[in-house]
């Protein structure tokens, strides 16, 4: 199995000393960040997409993907994940085959759409089209990466007559993966395509993803898809230490503190989860000593069958020195251990 980092370039508040960094201070952390895990030894290095709130700063992946490829020459670069249900999917085959080509073809592209409800009311779209709109811009983007000339009509954008986007991808396939939740649109959308997806497991029981795990496969074989099923990714909130009451003493109040979630302009807030729940045996998250860490990600291997892993560290205002040693920790400690388990392990409906 291989392990990635995954930031969002949450900005908020240490709730500790009160500190905020500046949000340019903030991206450069992101970047250096990646080029530390390359040469840590991870295999995926992901940039999140959000708008318009209040606690993350990044709404191009591609910009600050681009500007990481300068820095690295062998991690994956990939977004998770890249809103192509709200984004114009010509601008995204533009954009990200920029990113493919400066990196040398290491783009990974992750296609999903807000769960948010502030993009479709500020780009003027309804939140019901949501699917709708995945799957028509992502079948268009897929043609627009792999036909020279595309001549379209859909739903949601105007058509197209003999469009050629440039420039075109390093990478022969898309490097295109389906992002995804609890619900099975995301899964059929993959199966349609013969493509990977990724699932969204940072905030529910895991036990509630193995239907879709399952569905993944199983909707495979009943496609007559040649070969064995496309690869599956799965994401944590994740902190390592060197002991499991380190761990848990430095990240409660800054993961507590990524949860707090705060309406802009008001006095609102939502109380986060029991911390010592969020991060058990049933909870999202993952945190603890090193071979408490290396154990759950087993355990969720075992339950989904997955094969990529993306880790969550730098969250909640965190200081870089904390997600520095806990990334190195987990490079050195973590990642030898699972990197063994096998892919397809799991026996769909067991």
């Amino acid at each position: 199995m291989e392990l990635g980092l995954i930031t969002f370039g949450s900005l908020l508040p240490d709730p500790l000393t009160g500190e905020t960094l500046t949000q340019r201070q903030r991206l450069r952390d992101v970047v250096r960040a990646a080029a530390e895990a390359e040469q840590a030894g991870f295999a995926w290095y992901t940039v999140g997409e959000h708008h318009f709130g209040e606690r993350d700063v990044i709404p191009s992946p591609a910009l600050v993907l681009a500007a990481i490829a300068e820095h690295t020459s062998t991690i994956r670069l990939a977004t998770g994940t890249t809103l192509v249900a709200n984004r114009d999917p010509v601008l995204v085959a533009e954009d990200y085959a920029l990113v493919d080509l400066l990196s040398d073809g290491r783009l990974e592209l992750m296609a999903g759409g807000s769960f948010f409800p502030d993009p479709y009311t500020v780009f003027g779209q309804d939140p019901a089209t949501k699917a709708a709109r995945k799957r028509e811009n992502t079948e268009l983007l897929l043609r627009l990466w792999s036909e020279e000339k595309v001549t379209w009509q859909g739903e949601f954008r105007p058509p197209l007559t003999g469009v050629t986007v440039q420039p075109r991808p390093v990478q022969e396939r898309a490097p295109l993966w389906i992002s995804g939740g609890i619900g099975l649109e995301s899964v059929h959308l993959a199966v349609d395509h013969a493509l990977p997806l990724v699932v969204g497991t940072t905030a529910r029981e895991p036990g509630l993803f193995v239907p879709v795990f399952d569905a993944y496969r199983n909707l495979w074989r009943e496609r007559g898809h040649a070969g064995p099923p496309g690869r599956l990714g799965a994401a944590s909130h994740v902190f390592v230490a060197e002991s499991s009451q380190r761990a848990r003493t430095v990240w409660q109040q800054y993961m507590n503190n990524y949860l707090t979630v705060r309406k802009p302009g008001t006095t609102h807030h939502t109380t986060p989860p029991d911390f010592d729940t969020y991060i058990g045996d049933q909870g999202p998250a993952i945190c603890g000593s090193p071979a408490e860490v290396v154990d759950k990600l087993g355990r969720l291997h075992e339950a989904w069958g997955h094969d990529l892993h993306l880790l969550a560290i730098d969250v909640g205002g965190i200081p870089y020195a904390e997600v520095r040693a806990a990334t190195e920790l987990t490079a050195s400690q973590v990642l030898p251990q699972v990197a063994g388990l096998g892919t397809g392990t799991v026996t769909a409906g067991a």
